[in-house]
């Protein structure tokens, strides 16, 4: 929406803003269920949050661009970039910093401004949850090795044959112990696939539990304790180290 002329003629500090040959794009940041579109420079569309906020005509985004405060706000900005922009044409419209979206919501009202900011927590914090569960299959996978080598090393120790199935027993008793079932039976009930990991499919604390009794089932390989007594030890410290984080967490997602 444009700005309108009474209010620029009214307030000549109104904010001036570039016409971008950029694209918008859709996204995955949704408010009261309407996709927030971003421009290519990572800008958020003004008009969509205004359609979100419930689109009154008091808060278009160009009453708000005319305000002196929202200028003094944007010529900050200008020093690390630049804050507004205009796309014309289909899925155009003014597109702003992320800053410049805290203070529109707080201009609407202080219930979308908590609105925003919470759906904005909600993304940052989603993709460190990405990032940390990805950094912690990566940890699961070199703790594998060690398992592996402590098996053939404690069945070679033991002047004993090393059949494959040695091998799956160990790592389902992990699974079984952290998930509640083996790899074969996870996999059916989550339609994974028999090419695809399971361990990219799993929660990070999932990860951190599989990731810790694999490095400490490998230790009580090491030294010579049977399969049964580790299964025990292993399924105390599950106990006592992992079960409340993963039923908070489960808890959390479901909500």
């Amino acid at each position: 929406m444009p700005i309108p002329q009474s209010v620029v003629n009214s307030n000549q500090s109104a904010t001036q803003f570039r016409v971008s040959q950029n694209v918008s794009r859709p996204t995955s940041l949704a408010l009261g269920g309407v996709k927030i579109k971003q421009d290519l420079d990572g800008r958020y569309c003004l008009n969509d949050l205004h359609k979100a906020a419930g689109k009154e005509k008091r808060h278009a985004p160009g009453y708000w661009l005319a305000i002196q405060q929202t200028a003094e706000l944007v010529a900050e900005l200008e020093t690390t970039g630049i804050p507004v922009v205009t796309i014309e044409g289909r899925n155009g419209g003014t597109f702003v910093m992320k800053e410049l979206v805290y203070a529109y919501a707080m201009w609407v009202s202080a219930k979308f401004h908590l609105q925003v900011i919470r759906t904005f927590d909600a993304v940052v914090i989603g993709h460190i949850q990405l990032v940390e569960g990805k950094q912690a299959r990566d940890r699961a996978r070199l703790e594998a090795p060690a398992l592996t080598d402590a098996i053939k090393h404690g069945r070679l120790a033991a002047g004993k044959e090393i059949k494959h199935y040695h091998f799956s027993n160990e790592f389902d008793l992990i699974n079984r112990i952290a998930l509640g079932m083996p790899s074969k039976v996870y996999r059916a009930a989550h339609c994974i696939s028999p090419t695809d990991s399971i361990r990219d499919h799993l929660t990070p604390c999932e990860i951190r539990c599989i990731e810790h009794l694999q490095r400490v089932n490998a230790s009580l390989i090491d030294v010579g304790m049977d399969f049964e007594s580790r299964k025990q030890k292993l399924s105390q410290i599950y106990i006592q180290r992992h079960s409340r984080a993963l039923l908070s967490e489960i808890k959390r997602l479901e909500f």
